[in-house]
């Protein structure tokens, strides 16, 4: 890089629109990937019942949505969720949560990464008898990740642009041709999926279901770290949040209902244990040329899924670096397209390390669940702490905390904390190895919070207070 080609901190302000930063949180809940395929965790413990398991889980995901726009009212800036704890619970915790951000975000970007080059081979074997070598893994998991730098690096408003038409695409047409199956076969319509008529496996089951349809939401709070580059950020960015929430929502909720009725109520369990069940619904109900479009929005929705990730981790790290938490080498942007390069790099580089070598020592689909545990703990985790955050902006407000503030917060713990336990319920090889590393990379972090406790307070005042002279 040419002398001079990068700069400390600085983003392009007033870059996005309202729709556009809305659009981050939809697109980086990879719809037509989570639509298609990864459902089908719900699917096997909701059974007949996903479409409803699909309401519960909207109804959960939007409580966090308000407990985040409320706390976006009252602050905005790149370090998103970091930025957030910081306010309401310290400087002292947002160390702690910020860094496990980084942590679960990385591994969400793996599995971004790992779901690609799992699922892909999948899809063309069962949906098209195209079967490709196995050595074919390595060049589809980086060529994923390299892809989201790229778009990632290129600035804001391309990847911001790219990510709105990409994700309006996928919901687009998986809709239309929804309502096409629908509407060309109305025997298959029913209520009772609403119900649990059809769950096998009664409250238990749908419970479960409610829990890892969480999981399909996950990306809804990827606008919160734009702060810096959208319009009237305090305003746009909580009310981006909720609307990704209603988006997500509606689209989830049909996608459940849709896959379940033409499947069968009572088929999927067996829906559940393969990969790639929508596609092969598509084709044998529509054609070759529609499962063919939507394998291309299926791929094309984990692609854009990296960009998002890395968008967000990237100016989560320009924060803390700026504040001295990490290394301020992270908060480098790159002068031409004012992005955090050195951040989203990093945070590339070790995805793509993780998947390569979880791969050589579990296999694909075990390195998979591997990626997808750890990041789901260390999500639940930073959820939980963002929650408690809210009465502790509020608390040195003239009007002083809200009683509906307190009962949302307990309430939404409570629900990750009911998660996190559900988690265990399901044991694998896979599971098992992502909860050591999550159990170890918390051991870590509190050795590593508790010996620089003090230092990382120290290092805020300092740096604020050179950036402010």
């Amino acid at each position: 890089m040419e002398p001079g080609s990068e700069v400390m901190g600085s983003l392009r302000k007033n870059s996005l629109s309202f729709l556009e930063t809305s659009f981050q949180g939809i697109a980086g809940s990879a719809p037509a990937g989570a639509a298609v395929a990864t459902l089908t965790g719900a699917a096997a413990f909701a059974l007949g019942a996903l479409p409803l398991a699909a309401v519960l889980g909207f109804g959960v995901v939007m409580l966090n949505a308000v407990i985040i726009r409320r706390i976006s009212l009252k602050t905005a800036g790149a370090g998103g969720y970091y930025s957030y704890i910081q306010k309401g619970l310290g400087t002292r915790a947002a160390g702690f949560s910020g860094i496990y951000y980084v942590f679960y975000q990385t591994m969400a970007l793996c599995f971004m990464g790992l779901s690609t080059s799992v699922f892909v081979p999948a899809l063309l074997s069962d949906a098209f008898g195209i079967n490709i070598p196995s050595i074919m893994f390595y060049p589809i998991i980086l060529g994923t990740l390299g892809f989201g730098f790229l778009i990632s690096y290129a600035g804001i408003r391309l990847s911001a642009r790219f990510s709105l038409i990409m994700a309006a695409a996928e919901i687009a047409v998986i809709t239309v041709i929804g309502a096409v199956i629908l509407i060309s076969h109305p025997s298959l319509n029913t209520p009772a999926v609403f119900t649990l008529s059809d769950d096998s496996n009664g409250i238990t089951g749908l419970l479960l279901g409610v829990l890892l349809m969480y999981t399909a939401f996950s990306g809804f709070g990827a606008s919160t770290p734009l702060g810096e580059e959208a319009r009237t950020p305090k305003k746009t960015i909580g009310n981006s949040v909720i609307v990704t929430v209603l988006v997500l929502g509606a689209f989830f909720i049909f996608s459940s209902y849709l896959f379940t009725v033409a499947y069968g109520p009572l088929n999927m369990f067996s829906y559940s244990q393969q990969l790639v069940p929508g596609i092969l619904m598509i084709k044998s109900m529509i054609g070759p040329a529609a499962a063919l479009l939507v394998s291309v929005l299926f791929i094309n929705s984990l692609l854009t899924g990296a960009v998002i990730v890395t968008n967000s981790t990237s100016r989560v790290m320009m924060a803390m670096g700026r504040d001295g938490i990490i290394n301020r080498r992270f908060a480098i942007t790159s002068e031409k397209h004012r992005t955090p390069y050195f951040s989203a790099m990093f945070v590339v580089l070790i995805a793509a390390a993780v998947g390569i070598v979880s791969n050589i020592i579990m296999g694909g689909f075990n390195a998979f669940l591997f990626a997808a545990t750890a990041a789901t703990l260390g999500v639940l985790l930073v959820h939980a702490v963002i929650s408690a955050s809210l009465p502790g902006m509020e608390r040195s407000e003239p009007q002083g905390i809200k009683i509906s503030s307190v009962v949302m917060s307990v309430a939404a713990i409570g629900i990750f904390a009911f998660i996190f336990y559900s988690t265990f319920l399901t044991i694998s090889y896979g599971v098992i190895a992502g909860t050591v590393l999550f159990a170890a990379f918390t051991v870590g972090n509190v050795i590593n919070s508790i010996t620089r406790a003090g230092r990382y307070v120290t290092d805020v005042q300092q740096n604020k207070t050179e950036q402010g002279a």
